[in-house]
């Protein structure tokens, strides 16, 4: 695949959108993919970096800041450095110059909307928006928000073309592969906090790095190390340095490719509401949050709703005494486990995978079925609740968690009567889910694909493998499945293997049968279908 990403780093917009896109297009270049970037030449870019990272790169000259001092609409329009009709000409030149049409345009830049999406369409293959705001219209055929809001299913509703595939959530947060690995091996933060972290972005206009590093540094602590990573362009750097001379509990970091190894062994983080929240949730680090920006405030609100941060509110209205105050109770208190147990429950490291998993041609995913574990459970209920999911049930009502989880256990403890599949991609990624409930003598199925996963022919293997291994396992039986007739897509699935439409159970629902035998491809014998 050839894949083109068009997105900006400057000292106002900060580094966050280049770093994310840095992150899946590595992912996708292990893939095989050919990957490169078109990125305007901002104070503070990042032009460097890209290439310092093997990548491609158009550079785009800064704008006319006259020419674009009128534009309002969208709301970050300025930071685009030229009217979003400049912009789509100068990329469209771009690609006729090397006479590529790529497969994918990933556009992650707030000062970008659907017309500039519509006029770059018959340029390339498909359009990818990786958004944060939900606060304009997009023309794409794939959405990603990897934050955590309240309505987060529904924020894009009214903004992304009826087929554009969702996916929203932290489970698609665009992480460096390191945070996966990490994850694996950390241990929950407990009792007295002995280093304290903190990193406020590339973009940290009102220095609430210098305004942290004050409020920890009155608390007179000197037992307790301090790492502060702030950006080598940042105008208040210098300040900083100021800040931590003679302080050698005091460590300042610049320029480093990833904040994992730091993340890793704080007890505690400070920072800002942005992409850092999940790589502090990936490595199970209680924090502070303040937010830097508008957008940051609902996902800091639900985050703390939650349990999983403490949130300080909007940076123009936190003083070093504020923080001061929050950070003296918890060093007076200590980190519970509780605390840092759940932030490793939120982000496993493994969404770059997961969008890499959404956006390759369907003949690269191989599916592998395993038996479904204690694990598994929120992933199921995530998948159950989601809208497609709900809207093609029988019974489309939302489930509620308790019932969730007692209905779980029920069945992974009814080996005789109930069997579930998780599908599995080689790099281990949940795909979805295969389950066989015994009624009477014959077995009813019922399968759901990851919405990651939707849409790319993946039903017929992963059901496929799931009642080889089913039948591996308990030898020939009679399956049947009830299906929406206006379900066409699981009807094609089952049609693929043979199932046969026996009957209208009711005016809208189909039900499929078939004996399964040990070799799946083998004949249904006649008469043995179910009935």
């Amino acid at each position: 695949m050839n894949i083109v990403f068009r997105t900006d780093a400057s000292s106002i917009a900060g580094t966050g959108h280049v770093i994310r896109c840095l992150t899946l297009a590595r992912a996708l270049r292990e893939r095989g993919a050919v990957v490169s970037f078109v990125c305007r030449k901002h104070t503070g870019h990042l032009c460097a970096l890209i290439l310092e990272m093997g990548f491609a790169l158009h550079a785009l000259e800064r704008g006319d800041e006259r020419q674009i001092a009128g534009i309002s609409s969208p709301a970050h329009a300025s930071w685009l450095g030229a009217s979003w009709e400049q912009d789509a000409a100068q990329f469209l030149a771009f690609l006729e110059t090397i006479g590529l049409r790529p497969d994918w345009l990933v556009v992650d830049h707030y000062a970008i909307d659907y017309r500039w999406e519509t006029c770059l369409r018959p340029a390339v293959g498909r359009i990818m928006v990786i958004d944060d705001l939900a606060d304009r219209p997009h023309d794409c055929d794939m959405l990603l928000d990897q934050n955590l809001v309240a309505q987060m299913k529904a924020r894009y509703d009214d903004k992304v073309p009826p087929n554009c595939r969702k996916l929203l959530g932290p489970q698609y947060a665009l992480l460096q592969l390191d945070y996966a690995e990490r994850r694996a091996h950390i241990a929950p933060r407990n009792g007295a906090v002995r280093r304290i972290f903190i990193y406020f972005g590339g973009a940290d206009t009102n220095n609430l790095t210098g305004r942290s590093l004050r409020a920890v540094l009155s608390l007179e602590r000197p037992d307790i190390e301090i790492d502060v990573v702030v950006s080598a362009v940042s105008p208040h750097i210098d300040a900083i340095r100021q800040q931590v001379e003679d302080r050698s509990n005091v460590h300042l970091y610049s320029g480093l490719s990833t904040l994992a190894s730091l993340i890793e062994s704080a007890d505690l983080g400070i920072g800002a509401g942005g992409a850092t929240n999940w790589e502090r949730l990936c490595l199970g680090l209680p924090s502070i949050v303040i937010a830097l920006a508008a957008n940051q405030i609902p996902v800091a609100t639900e985050l703390e709703r939650r349990g999983l941060i403490r949130f300080l509110q909007d940076g123009n209205d936190v003083d070093e005494v504020t923080i001061a105050k929050e950070l003296a109770l918890i060093l007076e208190d200590g980190l519970s486990n509780d605390w840092s147990l759940q932030c490793l429950t939120v982000v496993d490291g493994c969404g770059a995978e997961r969008v890499c998993a959404a956006m390759v041609a369907p003949g690269a995913v191989h599916l592998r079925s395993r038996p479904a574990t204690p694990l598994d459970e929120d992933i199921l209920l995530e998948w159950a609740n989601e809208p497609t999911t709900r809207r093609n049930a029988l019974v489309p009502a939302k489930i509620d968690s308790t019932t969730h989880h007692q209905w779980f256990q029920r069945r992974l403890e009814n080996k005789a009567g109930c069997r579930i599949y998780i599908a599995e991609t080689d790099e281990g990624l949940s795909a979805g889910q295969v389950r066989l409930e015994r009624v009477e003598n014959s077995w009813e199925v019922h399968y759901a694909l990851s919405p990651a996963f939707r849409g790319r022919g993946l039903g017929r293997q992963m059901l496929e493998q799931a009642l080889a291994k089913f039948i591996d396992e308990i030898g020939d039986a009679s399956i049947f499945g009830r299906v929406k007739s206006d379900n066409r897509p699981s009807l094609r699935v089952f049609d693929s293997l043979g199932f046969s439409a026996m009957f209208n159970e009711q005016a809208n629902v189909v039900t499929v049968g078939k004996f399964v035998q040990r070799k799946l491809t083998q004949p249904t014998p006649k008469g043995q279908e179910c009935k």
